[in-house]
């Protein structure tokens, strides 16, 4: 049985999944508009998702005590997790930074109607990209940090992990409320 914090956050990543599938949808038929829209939404949605991650569950995963960190389990050792989510905390630069320049380089073909459609495939290409890295950096979460806290902490120490994490996801920026 999943953990709150791991269904929440696991719920979250087939929603920006299905985000993704209708954004490459519009790229591939080249509305670029509809496009823009929905890239625009998929990296204010990944960086929520994001904060909600480096600002709640990765600190609480750093801060709990060493001696917790056995190697067994389904647990790692306290080097092992710290690896791991130094590796996370680097995708996400990398996605953020991506999608930063992406989302510059559409609002340039979104600008322009006679923007060719190699631009806009272009664009695709560069999701698909994010994508490939995005699935791989989903499934180190789901497969092994996700299901540390449940081995970590106590009913209300989640109780208070989950609801900081519910709160960053839905802090959406107002242009999307």
């Amino acid at each position: 049985m999943k953990n709150p914090v791991e269904s929440l956050l696991e719920d979250d990543h087939e929603a920006l999944g299905q985000l993704l599938t209708e954004l490459d949808g519009e790229l591939a038929q080249h509305n670029s508009p509809r496009a823009f829209e929905l890239l625009d939404l998929f990296w204010a949605r990944l960086a929520i998702h994001i904060r909600a991650e480096n600002l709640q569950l990765f600190p609480a995963l750093d801060n709990a005590r060493t001696s917790l960190f056995t190697g067994k389990d389904g647990l790692p050792t306290r080097n092992e997790a710290h690896d791991v989510l130094l590796q996370l905390r680097s995708d996400h630069d990398f996605f953020m930074k991506e999608l930063a320049q992406t989302i510059k380089a559409m609002r340039e073909i979104a600008g322009n109607q006679q923007a060719p459609a190699r631009d806009l495939e272009g664009i695709r290409e560069r999701m698909i990209i994010i994508k490939k890295r995005l699935e791989t950096h989903n499934s180190l979460e789901e497969e092994q940090v996700y299901s540390w806290p449940s081995l970590l902490f106590d009913e209300p120490t989640m109780t208070k992990l989950r609801e900081s994490v519910r709160r960053e996801l839905e802090n959406l920026p107002p242009r999307f409320g």
